[in-house]
């Protein structure tokens, strides 16, 4: 009971800044989420490729503007005036199929987007546990520290009284020294995590304020490989884009094909002239005339263009999005298929190693302690027993963040959410 209490001690100690009265900002990962919404900066740089996207649709959407034409036309003294003015019809259905094609690609561009905000959140998950790793590598080295403190008091309180030899005082104060060497390397690096984890909010001034608060649920079971590719087809971002790219590329398609039916552009006016009743080459007065009505039609006749290279394009993305959404898919399998066997082998390998290295630790303590006590051991024995147990601990930290980085890429490339 003394010694988890003295653990609990520490482990606080190490969790609070140097600054005396400093407040902190505990945060687990759920909570580190939440603060990166949908506000964000980062979040709304992303997103604002959406908006940027839609003007696609606007463009595709949009009808031709009418036309005003007037001409003026005088030959043996008769003047004429046309005015008229013209708008071309859409009755080809052409414009239609090109607004579906925008908006299909304005889905694809959004299905990326989500693909980023992902990665986003992965890599912050992934900063919330490199600075998991970090406070336990520095709480691991101020307990070891401690304990060496207190085992070089003790020797040099027996130094004094003449039951031990100046050598193992001076050892173990030299022992104190490397381990505080480590910790200030430790300090920096749970520093620099703090503020990389405190990058992807926009309300932490202080990065030395952020605490990473451990999760103590267990891990969940791995689904196997068909089971996450199933729900990487369904939910990754990219595949969902690509999809959208080949539907926006058919409909593409299908509007170049409409572009070879002719489009009407109707045009109405007047048309004024100088002549009067009795022929054009009569005498005439001032505003003497005739004014008339002019309607017509005109059309383009799809003779040389033939819309050929719309046609090609539109099948070339067509291609080309069947390609990539295979090779993507192929990609895929392969990543989920390594990441699965990652988290597996590397959950595998920190339950051992905490089973058999890391609980067998304070074994090798006190039992190195009690024989250094009764003279059966020396005292490069007993440090090298501290140094063992301490070692352990710290690379513990290290495969646990291993096992964590290996769950969050699995987690971003399948889709699939652990629970």
């Amino acid at each position: 009971m003394r010694t988890l209490a003295g653990c609990a001690v520490v482990a606080a100690g190490a969790l609070v800044p140097a600054m005396a009265g400093a407040q902190t900002l505990p945060l687990t990962e759920s909570q580190a989420l939440a603060r990166l919404s949908t506000s964000s900066p980062r979040v709304r740089a992303i997103r604002a490729g959406i908006d940027v996207a839609r003007v696609d649709i606007l463009s595709a959407s949009r009808w031709p503007n009418p036309r005003v034409n007037w001409d003026r036309q005088s030959v043996s003294g008769v003047t004429e005036h046309y005015f008229t003015a013209s708008q071309l019809l859409p009755t080809s259905g052409r414009r239609g199929l090109e607004v579906q094609a925008a908006s299909a690609r304005v889905a694809a561009t959004s299905n990326r987007i989500d693909d980023d905000v992902r990665r986003l959140r992965a890599d912050m998950r992934l900063a919330f546990a490199d600075l998991e790793a970090a406070q336990a590598r520095v709480q691991e080295l101020i307990r070891a520290r401690g304990r060496l403190r207190e085992l070089a008091q003790v020797l040099a309180r027996r130094e004094s009284e003449g039951d031990a030899a100046g050598f193992d005082r001076l050892r173990a104060e030299r022992e104190v020294l490397d381990v505080e060497a480590d910790l200030v390397v430790a300090t920096t690096e749970r520093a620099q995590a703090q503020a990389a984890l405190a990058g992807f909010f926009e309300d932490v001034t202080d990065p030395s304020q952020i605490v990473a608060i451990r999760d103590p649920a267990p891990a969940a079971p791995v689904p196997s490989v068909a089971a996450l590719m199933e729900t990487a087809e369904a939910s990754r971002g990219e595949l969902l884009a690509l999809r959208q790219d080949l539907e926006a590329a058919r409909l593409s398609e299908r509007a170049a094909y409409r572009s070879l039916l002719p489009e009407p552009e109707i045009f109405v006016g007047t048309k004024s002239s100088t002549a009067s009743s009795g022929g054009a080459g009569s005498a005439i007065t001032v505003g003497a005339g005739a004014t008339g009505s002019v309607i017509g039609v005109h059309t383009t006749i799809p003779l040389f263009d033939r819309a050929r290279p719309e046609r090609t394009l539109a099948v070339t993305r067509a291609a080309q999005a069947e390609a990539r959404a295979e090779a993507f898919r192929l990609a895929l399998r392969g990543q989920v298929a390594a990441l699965r066997a990652a988290v597996v082998d590397r959950r595998e390998s920190a339950e051992r190693y905490r089973a058999e290295a890391v609980n067998r630790a304070d074994d090798i303590e006190r039992i190195a302690r009690v024989s250094y006590d009764a003279g059966e051991r020396g005292i490069l024995e007993l440090l090298d027993a501290y140094r063992i147990g301490a070692s352990a601990r710290v690379r513990q930290a290290g495969l646990d963040a291993t096992v964590r980085e290996a769950e969050i890429e699995l987690e971003f490339v399948s889709g699939w959410e652990m629970p």
